[in-house]
């Protein structure tokens, strides 16, 4: 965001910058043009001061520079007395070609020769030494002054290009770091969950073995003790707290072990049906199932059937005995999403943000594993999944997006 901001403030201080040269280089065009028509007025009528009008040459000298397209000098009649084209001396200006000239100030306009080439007209007031006024017409070539106005312009063409090419390179590199950062902080993210993992495994092993032996002698105490016995009570519940123990034991096993993906096409109407019938055999509610034969996706199946099995029952607590949820698919291109949508009470603030991290539950007897391992092989099947409240209806919905077969 900070690089977007430091190129807008380029941008518009370079935008700026361009436009007050192109608007002084225009204005130093149209100055040298206006100092190069008074330089040559001055001139003349210091000739005509000096000289007469009889000299000609003199004044034909003067007003000979390459950039005047014609000049002529004419009485208050309208007889022209000079010319750059000796064939106009001694005609009449017509009314339209004196134009609205009076004696005294200068005036200037844009004018077309001829030949169709625009040109830029002076008119000047001489005052001879007899005190009469005689009107000096320089027609100025403009051919200079438009080239620096098209230089100019193409001022704005090679601006733009620099500002796409800047903005380009901008938005490359900012993405290039954004990827660059992600990368970090995944490899930096893998590597903590790979220590914590080694380190669970370790510690499970140990606890494993230890729940081993004493399950094995509360089960042999178990069957030993007669059911009058009180200790029978007490033996059940150390069977039930060991067997909670073993089952946390495996799904962390489970959960922290560096997982191997064996990728294939998997009809996802199979694996459902499947996943239903063998995940609630003892559930009384209702399923409604609207995933089309054939739906292939790419997954490890082994690890989607886990992950759909962990949402079946999640869906089916949700909504309680004899509830409803259902399952359905979307294709959009090379995606497809399932989507396991139940109406149960849905997910509380702090739930829909910690819904996957590794032992948080709203379960009394859960474990908080199941969700985070569903995310964790998602994640490296290269699908997404997400756990958020409908927006339509009351209730969550499970979302599965994996690459289409």
């Amino acid at each position: 965001m900070g690089l977007f901001l430091l190129l807008a403030i380029f941008s518009a201080a370079l935008v700026y910058i361009t436009d007050q040269n192109v608007e002084i280089a225009r204005s130093l065009a149209s100055k040298s043009l206006e100092s190069t028509a008074l330089a040559l007025s001055t001139a003349a009528e210091s000739a005509l001061r000096r000289y007469g009008s009889d000299n000609e040459q003199q004044i034909r000298e003067i007003l000979s520079d390459r950039v005047v397209a014609y000049a002529l000098i004419a009485g208050q009649d309208g007889t022209i007395l000079f010319h750059t084209n000796p064939g106009r001396v001694g005609t009449t200006l017509t009314r339209e070609e004196m134009g609205d000239w009076l004696p005294g100030p200068v005036s200037s306009r844009q004018v077309t020769l001829g030949t169709g080439i625009p040109a830029q007209g002076f008119d000047f007031t001489l005052r001879r030494p007899d005190g009469r006024d005689e009107l000096l017409r320089l027609i100025l070539n403009t051919t200079q002054a438009d080239l620096v106005s098209s230089w100019s312009n193409r001022m704005w063409w090679i601006v733009g290009s620099i500002l796409v090419l800047l903005w380009t390179v901008g938005f490359f590199f900012e993405r290039a770091v954004t990827r660059y950062i992600r990368l970090q902080a995944g490899q930096e993210e893998h590597e903590r969950l790979t220590l914590i993992g080694q380190m669970t495994a370790v510690l499970a092993h140990e606890i494993r073995n230890a729940i081993a032996g004493l399950k094995g002698y509360a089960q042999w105490a178990h069957e030993k003790t007669d059911e009058s016995q009180p200790a029978k009570t007490a033996l059940d519940a150390v069977l039930q707290g060991t067997g909670r123990i073993e089952t946390l034991v495996n799904e962390l096993l489970l959960f922290s072990k560096d997982e191997e993906y064996r990728m294939e096409a998997v009809d996802l109407a199979s694996i459902t049906r499947e996943a239903v019938q063998n995940g609630l055999p003892s559930w009384d509610g209702h399923v409604n199932i609207h995933v089309v034969d054939g739906t292939l996706v790419k997954a490890d199946r082994e690890k989607l059937y886990r992950t759909l099995v962990n949402g079946i029952r999640n869906a089916s607590e949700a909504t309680g005995p004899g509830g409803t949820f259902r399952i359905s698919t979307v294709v959009d291109g090379r995606w497809v999403e399932l989507r396991i949508e139940d109406d149960g009470p849905g997910l509380s603030a702090e739930g829909a943000d910690r819904i996957f991290t590794p032992f948080f539950t709203t379960k009394a007897d859960g474990t908080g594993l199941g969700l985070a391992y569903a995310r964790k092989v998602i994640k490296g099947m290269g699908g997404i999944i997400e756990l958020k409240n409908r927006k339509d209806a009351r209730g969550a919905v499970l979302s599965i997006r994996l690459p289409a077969a």
